[in-house]
């Protein structure tokens, strides 16, 4: 069972990668593609409705290509 400082940790994650995704200017549907995951998944991801699987993460990651362990570790540390 997650505690609530993991859940947040989560949160902020998919908060960051979805702003990542903004900032790029690439809509969901075309990270859907990119990542090889639904867009309703993405989206379920970036609006905080599910805690996703780290191979999820990591799909999202690399097809935004930005560096998830070093996402992960800025919020680990706090």
């Amino acid at each position: 069972m997650k505690t609530d400082n993991e859940k947040q940790t989560v949160l902020a994650i998919c908060a960051e990668l979805a702003q990542i995704r903004k900032d790029k200017e690439i809509s969901q549907q075309r990270l859907s593609e990119m990542a090889d995951i639904s867009r309703t998944g993405l989206r379920h991801v970036e609006s905080l409705k599910f805690h996703p699987t780290l191979y999820t993460l990591l799909k999202i990651a690399r097809a935004l290509e930005v560096d998830l362990p070093e996402i992960i570790s800025k919020y680990l540390k706090r």
